[in-house]
């Protein structure tokens, strides 16, 4: 049984969380609440970005691309972790809640990522209308994902998986994980929930470790 690398984008890739900035720059006030609500874990993830992504104006999708190309940094060590994945022939997936309209330009210029398994967003109305694409299974302990990523991890095939994250939306795939590594609010989680994992700064420090968490 081989390893899988399944890695978070927003926060975890970049050195901060891409919707939080995004909404900030372009949304109405009124998102910050329902940050907070996401995060604190009293609204799910799919009820929470679904609003989020619906105070935002559809015509804004090109000036939301140029802002995150500009503003958005790639959190140190990425290229070397993509590099030494390949190098040890484990394939390294890119698995976010966040949007593939915003998440493909970030990425573009990297390589050796094998898939990105992120949603679409609607564009064709007033407001953006999140496509959710990636369902919890009928093994999900939550149904109320959004992005549910131990599916994902699941139709993958049987693969032993390094899981990657930082936050809220990192809880499920942190508790089927087999190998975790984490930082920020999922560092916090998993020390509360007495979860075994690795907490990194940087994603050098990923990879300065990995030959020795898949012996």
């Amino acid at each position: 049984m081989g390893f899988i690398i399944a890695c978070d984008f927003d926060g975890t890739v970049t050195s901060s969380d891409t919707i939080v900035a995004i909404m900030q720059r372009f949304a109405p006030a009124g998102s910050q609440a329902i940050l907070t609500q996401i995060l604190d874990r009293t609204l799910s993830v799919k009820e929470g970005v679904t609003s989020l992504f619906n105070l935002l104006d559809s015509r804004e999708r090109q000036a939301i691309v140029e802002f995150v190309c500009k503003e958005v940094s790639i959190r140190p060590g990425f290229q070397t972790l993509l590099d030494k994945a390949q190098e040890m022939n484990i394939p390294f997936y890119i698995i976010s809640g966040g949007m593939h309209f915003f998440i493909d330009p970030i990425l573009n210029g990297f390589t050796g990522i094998k898939d990105v398994y992120a949603n679409h967003v609607d564009f064709s109305g007033e407001k953006m209308q999140v496509e959710w694409r990636y369902p919890c299974d009928d093994l999900c302990a939550s149904g109320e994902c959004g992005t549910c990523k131990p599916s994902i991890v699941r139709t993958l095939g049987n693969h032993q998986v390094i899981a990657i994250g930082d936050s809220v939306t990192d809880i499920r795939l942190a508790e089927v994980a087999d190998i975790l590594f984490t930082t920020d609010k999922l560092t916090v989680y998993a020390e509360t929930e007495g979860i075994s994992h690795l907490p990194f700064q940087t994603f050098y420090d990923i990879a300065e470790q990995l030959e020795e968490v898949v012996r």
